[in-house]
């Protein structure tokens, strides 16, 4: 079931608002083959009224099964908004809909918490990148330049002696 708040409750002040949603609640689906949440979205929030507008704060968790962008191991992420909050408006434009005297919040935590999901998925921050090439001794290998001095033959000189006709 979504997350729903009843804006009447407010009058008396703060409301918390703990509890789980599940995938399937939230509607999550990625399109990243990479990135899968199949766990429940964790939220630990305050609703309070602030004029025309409901605040939420609160901190937003949830844990993603992720493949690796580079060596495609397995391994889990952990989305983790401890600091999240949102203003929304209850008149004007911008105003959110109301069923009846309840807010669904759910669109709102799942907007946030796929923002916050990873683009390029990596299980170590050093995962992939080219080693450093060494030589017997354990030395960093040399790369010497092309030679284009006079009397030396270039690398390209064999190219201009093909007949391509």
């Amino acid at each position: 079931m979504p997350l729903f708040l009843n804006i009447e409750t407010l009058a008396n002040g703060p409301v918390e608002l703990k509890g789980q949603l599940s995938p399937e609640e939230l509607e999550m689906e990625t399109l990243d083959e990479l990135v899968e949440a199949n766990e429940p979205l964790g939220y630990d929030l305050t609703a309070e009224r602030a004029g025309d507008n409901i605040l939420l704060r609160g901190s937003l968790r949830m844990r993603l099964q992720c493949e690796c962008a580079r060596c495609l191991r397995p391994f889990v992420h952990c989305v983790e908004l401890p600091d999240w909050s949102c203003l929304l408006p209850l008149a004007g434009e911008e105003k959110i809909e109301l069923i009846n005297v309840s807010a669904d919040l759910t669109p709102y935590l799942r907007e946030d918490t796929f923002l916050a999901f990873p683009q390029h998925p990596l299980c170590e921050a050093g995962c992939g990148e080219t080693p450093k090439r060494t030589g017997g001794d354990g030395k960093p290998l040399k790369i010497r330049k092309a030679s284009s001095e006079p009397g030396e033959a270039s690398v390209w000189s064999k190219l201009d002696n093909l007949n391509l006709e």
